[in-house]
Protein backbone atom coordinates (compact mmCIF):
# COMPACT_ATOMS: atom_id res chain seq x y z
CA UNK A 1 0.00 0.00 0.00
CA UNK A 2 1.13 3.46 -0.77
CA UNK A 3 0.68 6.32 1.61
CA UNK A 4 0.57 9.85 0.41
CA UNK A 5 0.55 12.78 2.75
CA UNK A 6 -0.93 16.07 1.66
CA UNK A 7 -0.91 19.22 3.62
CA UNK A 8 -3.70 21.72 3.55
CA UNK A 9 -3.86 24.91 5.54
CA UNK A 10 -4.40 23.94 9.17
CA UNK A 11 -4.64 20.16 8.79
CA UNK A 12 -2.78 17.17 7.49
CA UNK A 13 -4.44 14.32 5.60
CA UNK A 14 -3.13 10.87 4.97
CA UNK A 15 -4.48 9.17 1.87
CA UNK A 16 -4.08 5.45 1.50
CA UNK A 17 -4.49 3.66 -1.77
CA UNK A 18 -6.07 0.22 -1.63
CA UNK A 19 -4.27 -2.66 -3.15
CA UNK A 20 -6.19 -4.33 -5.97
CA UNK A 21 -8.04 -7.53 -4.99
CA UNK A 22 -8.77 -6.63 -1.36
CA UNK A 23 -12.37 -6.13 -0.28
CA UNK A 24 -13.73 -4.22 2.63
CA UNK A 25 -15.87 -6.28 5.03
CA UNK A 26 -19.62 -6.09 4.46
CA UNK A 27 -21.29 -3.93 7.11
CA UNK A 28 -24.83 -3.61 5.75
CA UNK A 29 -27.50 -6.32 6.18
CA UNK A 30 -28.33 -8.55 3.23
CA UNK A 31 -31.71 -9.08 1.63
CA UNK A 32 -32.59 -12.09 3.80
CA UNK A 33 -31.77 -10.21 6.99
CA UNK A 34 -33.88 -7.24 5.88
CA UNK A 35 -36.82 -9.54 5.09
CA UNK A 36 -36.56 -11.26 8.50
CA UNK A 37 -36.34 -7.94 10.35
CA UNK A 38 -39.35 -6.57 8.42
CA UNK A 39 -41.43 -9.67 9.18
CA UNK A 40 -40.55 -9.45 12.88
CA UNK A 41 -41.52 -5.77 13.02
CA UNK A 42 -44.83 -6.42 11.21
CA UNK A 43 -45.69 -9.36 13.47
CA UNK A 44 -44.84 -7.31 16.57
CA UNK A 45 -47.04 -4.45 15.39
CA UNK A 46 -49.99 -6.77 14.70
CA UNK A 47 -49.59 -8.49 18.08
CA UNK A 48 -49.35 -5.15 19.91
CA UNK A 49 -52.44 -3.82 18.15
CA UNK A 50 -54.41 -6.96 19.02
CA UNK A 51 -53.33 -6.96 22.66
CA UNK A 52 -53.64 -3.26 23.44
CA UNK A 53 -55.94 -1.51 20.94
CA UNK A 54 -58.38 -3.88 19.21
CA UNK A 55 -61.94 -4.22 20.49
CA UNK A 56 -62.83 -7.61 21.96
CA UNK A 57 -66.39 -8.83 21.42
CA UNK A 58 -67.89 -10.80 24.28
CA UNK A 59 -71.29 -12.48 24.14
CA UNK A 60 -73.78 -13.32 26.86
CA UNK A 61 -76.69 -15.73 26.43
CA UNK A 62 -79.30 -13.82 28.43
CA UNK A 63 -82.25 -15.76 27.01
CA UNK A 64 -80.69 -19.11 27.87
CA UNK A 65 -79.65 -17.88 31.31
CA UNK A 66 -83.15 -16.65 32.19
CA UNK A 67 -84.73 -19.83 30.78
CA UNK A 68 -82.42 -21.97 32.92
CA UNK A 69 -83.12 -19.91 36.04
CA UNK A 70 -86.89 -19.96 35.62
CA UNK A 71 -86.79 -23.73 35.00
CA UNK A 72 -84.93 -24.16 38.30
CA UNK A 73 -87.51 -22.02 40.12
CA UNK A 74 -90.42 -23.97 38.61
CA UNK A 75 -88.78 -27.28 39.54
CA UNK A 76 -88.44 -26.06 43.13
CA UNK A 77 -84.63 -26.35 43.13
CA UNK A 78 -84.16 -22.61 43.64
CA UNK A 79 -85.95 -19.99 45.72
CA UNK A 80 -86.66 -16.46 44.59
CA UNK A 81 -83.98 -15.18 46.96
CA UNK A 82 -81.40 -17.43 45.30
CA UNK A 83 -82.65 -16.21 41.92
CA UNK A 84 -82.15 -12.58 42.96
CA UNK A 85 -78.65 -13.40 44.26
CA UNK A 86 -77.79 -15.10 40.95
CA UNK A 87 -79.04 -12.06 39.02
CA UNK A 88 -76.92 -9.77 41.19
CA UNK A 89 -73.84 -11.97 40.60
CA UNK A 90 -74.49 -11.97 36.86
CA UNK A 91 -74.88 -8.19 36.85
CA UNK A 92 -71.60 -7.82 38.78
CA UNK A 93 -69.86 -10.13 36.29
CA UNK A 94 -71.14 -8.14 33.32
CA UNK A 95 -70.20 -4.83 34.96
CA UNK A 96 -66.69 -6.11 35.68
CA UNK A 97 -66.22 -7.12 32.04
CA UNK A 98 -67.70 -3.83 30.80
CA UNK A 99 -65.21 -1.80 32.85
CA UNK A 100 -62.40 -2.96 30.57
CA UNK A 101 -62.24 -0.27 27.91
CA UNK A 102 -61.65 -2.62 24.97
CA UNK A 103 -64.48 -5.07 25.72
CA UNK A 104 -67.87 -4.88 24.03
CA UNK A 105 -70.64 -7.11 25.41
CA UNK A 106 -73.43 -8.19 23.05
CA UNK A 107 -76.28 -10.65 23.39
CA UNK A 108 -75.53 -14.06 21.95
CA UNK A 109 -78.60 -13.77 19.71
CA UNK A 110 -77.01 -10.84 17.88
CA UNK A 111 -73.55 -12.35 17.26
CA UNK A 112 -73.36 -15.11 14.65
CA UNK A 113 -69.94 -16.52 15.56
CA UNK A 114 -66.43 -15.82 16.84
CA UNK A 115 -67.52 -14.04 20.00
CA UNK A 116 -66.05 -15.13 23.33
CA UNK A 117 -68.94 -16.19 25.51
CA UNK A 118 -69.19 -15.03 29.10
CA UNK A 119 -70.29 -17.92 31.27
CA UNK A 120 -72.64 -17.12 34.15
CA UNK A 121 -71.48 -19.91 36.43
Amino acid sequence: MKEKTTKTPGEEKTLTAKAPGTETPKTTPGYLEIIVITILIACGAIWGYDQFLAQKILTFDLKGYLHEQTALIKAGEMTEEQFKLNLDRTEALLNAEAEKSRHVILLKDVVMRNGNEISHE
